[in-house]
């Protein structure tokens, strides 16, 4: 019968260090993709999709964020409404443009900023991000084409109960021109984009920081801030106002809502789109490059 015993082996090992002979060193790389075939689209597509499906499990989990949205929306409107009393137009906006705000950017937030987003920040604390390392595609990309799954799932699911729930509390209705649908869609989905942009590089972090779910919560406070998920950006003091404009944060929401309600048109709404997707190649070959620097020496916490 074969029997293992630790305490033999450990006094084998002493005997050869101090014999003194030599050990072979294992290599074990973190990845190894030079004779696995390179993934193609329908790798991503299909990533999305298990995302989109998996988000289908946490019904009441999606079904009680529907409710706290309506909820805010509901008192921040009431509040809107009381203080709209004292003045009928602000900054260009009337009771019905900052209630429609009010309840788009509810609509949108869980979209383009999801809150408690802390998966690859997890993934990297266990060590679970060395397997997806190890996957013949691109972390980054793979890390997107999940996102933008579960974006799918929130604006079917949250966004637009989310929305109708205001136009049956407040009447605000929806716009009825078309070309304002169209470039409402595309500066959504420049706006989604960049919001994962933003999550995948405040998540990477953690390569580094041991805690940074604190970095990851200043991060998501900043960009509500600045993107309107406070208050209306036009209510800004005109030097914030000129600050924001320029920032990323602008396109999450702000971008999308003005332009649902009308507010650019022409050469603003030509200038805003071009930010918006300035941004977005800028975040985004942040975010690889970031993720190039973490991996070459991946220490994995915990686990």
């Amino acid at each position: 019968m074969l029997c293992f015993s630790f305490k033999k082996t450990r006094t084998a090992l002493q005997g050869i260090v101090r014999a003194g002979i030599p050990i072979p060193r294992i290599a074990c790389p973190v990845r190894e993709t030079g004779n696995a075939p390179a993934l193609g689209l329908r790798f991503y597509i299909e990533v999305a999709r298990t995302a989109f499906r998996r988000q289908l499990i946490y019904r009441w989990a999606n079904l009680a964020g529907l409710i706290t949205n309506a909820f805010w929306g509901a008192i921040i409107s009431y509040l809107v409404i009381a203080l709209y009393h004292a003045r009928p137009v602000a900054a260009g906006y009337n009771l019905q443009d900052t209630l429609r705000y009010t309840w788009l950017s509810q609509a949108m937030i869980m979209i383009v900023l999801t809150f408690g987003w802390y998966d690859l920040i997890l993934s990297i604390r266990s060590g679970e991000v060395v397997s997806d390392l190890s996957k013949p595609c691109d972390f980054y990309w793979y890390w997107f084409s999940r996102e933008m799954g579960r974006d799918l799932y929130y604006l079917l699911f949250r966004g637009l109960p989310t929305y109708i729930s205001g136009m049956l509390l407040f009447g605000i209705g929806i716009p009825g021109r078309v070309d304002l649908w169209l470039a409402y869609a595309l500066s959504f989905l420049l706006g989604a984009m960049l919001g994962i942009a933003y999550r995948f590089l405040y998540n990477v972090i953690a390569f580094w920081v041991v805690e940074a779910r604190a970095v990851g919560g200043m991060a998501g406070a900043i960009a509500l801030f600045f993107s309107g998920g406070y208050i209306v950006v036009a209510f800004f003091p005109p030097w914030l106002r000129a600050i924001a404009d320029w920032l990323p944060f602008n396109g999450l929401l702000n971008v999308p809502a003005e332009i649902f309600l009308g507010k650019l048109s022409g050469g603003d709404l030509w200038l805003n789109l071009a930010r918006q997707l300035l941004w977005l190649v800028v975040l985004t070959l942040t975010a690889r490059l970031v993720t190039a620097a973490a991996t070459r020496r991946v220490v994995v916490q915990g686990g």
